[in-house]
């Protein structure tokens, strides 16, 4: 279960005949044929106005929490149910799915999987259509919407089209033209560069603080939200473990979090970790952001409490600096997709043997859609893609896929076989692989990446680092030797991303070049010997 952190504050203390508009009263939760709960005895009170920041590792209960919130749990996933639960003084238990859904907005931390709709536009409008309203009044909350989130350039383009940065700020918008009481948000920033992740963040502040609108955010990124967090609570096995201010938790139970497997907030972590080994004494108080950092060990160095030590430091091996001979190469590419939008203006580089390349770049750079034509899931629309020698144009996808593995940014969308087994089974069939064969790589796969207790699960049980490593697999099995990965560490916790990062560190260590695509700079600065800047 991990570290037990106490109790270090309440953040704003709420009073009898406060505005509170969520009441949770010893609520306990099991899902129909678990054999645990998914919550237990949880109490919480939220304020209008307020943003509550909810955070913990993978299990913890985190999301099922905030489906009660909009009647999803109990009333469609069914389970049982204890203790009380109201939403604006309306009991859950009594009140229909879809008048909570008009009071709680909720976007999902994978946004692809709520949008329908045939264009951004059509996406943001439906909501009110389904509603009756005139055609003025949703032409016109249509365009506050996406101009609320700077997306209004892209109402007629296909949601499946755009970055999922993009997505992720549709669904927003989807939501917020609803104008509910209560906006309830899983991962918003997971799809988003660090841009994408100030604007997100500047919304959520301007609704709490200009319209009183109740924000819930469940996020593994700490540091950023605790900017604009009124209040924080920290999950672990069903239950509430923590609760405070952001400033309270990250600066005092850093290293409690970092136990959790949560991404502590690097400052207060850093300092921690040096009174622990004696380097400074213990400061009156903690800094939490980078610019307080700054400050606190600019004092330590001007007073001598800490020097620093110069070190060189060597280059690490592979990539290009070590003599890699290019794989993959790319001239002048140009890709338009059907509607005329140009996604790649020109695009050259080159994947060397033994790379382990990162590609970073703002949402709708162009990222995913230049790996797409590594094997050859895209073809160019002008210029030249070179894989093996193999001019990606003119070889079938089905010969490029047997040396270049592609992992999605959404497990989903590359799932869909009955057991876990079979999913890894598929590949090496298709290719002709020999059913002892099949089994032999299956075998060593599924060790490697630890999912040897799931290979007899449905894949879409799962849970979502789970899945990724099922994805991960599918791709391993068939041996390739380049591995292209999409954003492999959304929506995970820090300990998930470490794994899945550790796998890909392990498999280039074996010969394998890696690529992969992140918004992530400390999984750049870790583990990357080679970055592409894509604008």
């Amino acid at each position: 279960m991990g570290h037990l952190l106490p109790n270090v504050g309440t953040g704003e203390s709420m009073e009898e005949g406060s505005d509170i508009i969520i009441e949770l009263r010893n609520v306990s939760y099991k899902y129909p044929g678990a054999d645990f709960y998914a919550l237990r005895d949880i109490s919480l009170r939220v304020k209008r106005g307020e943003v509550l920041l909810i955070t913990g590792p993978t299990g913890a209960g985190k999301t099922t929490l905030c489906y009660i919130l909009n009647g999803l749990v109990p009333h469609f996933f069914g389970g049982t149910f204890e203790g009380e639960a109201r939403v604006l003084g309306y009991n859950v238990l009594e009140t229909p799915v879809g008048f909570l859904a008009t009071k709680v907005g909720m976007v999902f931390s994978d946004p692809l999987s709520q949008l329908v709709s045939a264009t951004v536009e059509d996406e943001v409008a439906f909501g009110l259509e389904n509603l009756g309203l005139p055609e003025e009044e949703i032409v016109r909350r249509v365009k506050e919407a996406l101009e609320y989130v700077g997306l209004y350039h892209l109402r007629s383009r296909p949601p499946y089209t755009l970055s999922g940065g993009e997505q992720q700020a549709v669904a927003l918008a989807s939501i917020l033209v609803m104008d509910p009481e209560i906006y309830v948000l899983g991962e918003p920033t997971a799809n988003l560069d660090p841009i994408g992740t100030l604007r997100i963040l500047d919304l959520l502040k301007r609704l709490s603080r200009e319209r009183r609108k109740t924000i819930i955010v469940v996020e593994h990124k700490l540091e950023e939200m605790a900017e604009i967090a009124d209040r924080m609570i920290v999950m672990n096995g069903g239950k509430i473990i923590a609760e405070g201010t952001p400033r309270e938790i990250l600066t005092h139970q850093a290293e409690h979090l970092h136990g959790l497997g949560l991404e502590a907030a690097h400052i207060p972590l850093l300092v921690q970790r040096l009174v622990g080994k004696g380097v400074i004494k213990n400061p009156d108080s903690i800094p939490l952001t980078l610019s307080e950092g700054v400050k606190f060990f600019d004092t330590l160095l001007s007073s001598g409490e800490l020097r620093i030590r110069s070190e060189k430091v060597q280059e690490p091996n592979g990539g290009a600096g070590a003599g890699g001979e290019p794989i993959i190469t790319v001239e002048n590419l140009v890709h338009v997709y059907p509607g005329g939008t140009m996604a790649l203006k020109g695009v050259s580089m080159e994947v060397y043997r033994g790379d382990f390349l990162a590609i970073i770049g703002q949402n709708g750079s162009g990222k995913t859609t230049l790996v797409k034509h590594f094997n050859g899931l895209l073809k160019p629309t002008q210029g030249k893609v070179r894989v093996f020698g193999m001019d990606v144009e003119e070889t079938p996808t089905s010969e490029l896929v047997k040396r270049v593995g592609y992992i999605f940014q959404d497990p989903d969308r590359q799932l869909f076989t009955r057991r876990v087994r079979d999913e890894l089974a598929f590949g090496p069939k298709n290719i002709g692989a020999p059913p002892d064969e099949i089994e032999k790589r299956i075998k060593d796969v599924s060790r490697k990446l630890r999912i040897e207790h799931l290979l007899d699960r449905e894949p879409y049980s799962l849970g979502k680092g789970e899945k990724q490593r099922v994805a991960i697999a599918s791709i391993l099995v068939m041996n390739p030797e380049v591995v292209i990965l999409d954003e492999p560490t959304t929506g995970q916790d820090p300990r998930n991303r470490r794994e899945i990062m550790d796998t890909m560190k392990m498999l280039h260590k074996e010969g394998k070049t890696i690529v992969f695509i992140t918004h992530d700079m400390n999984l750049v600065a870790e583990y990357a010997n080679r970055c592409i800047v894509m604008s």
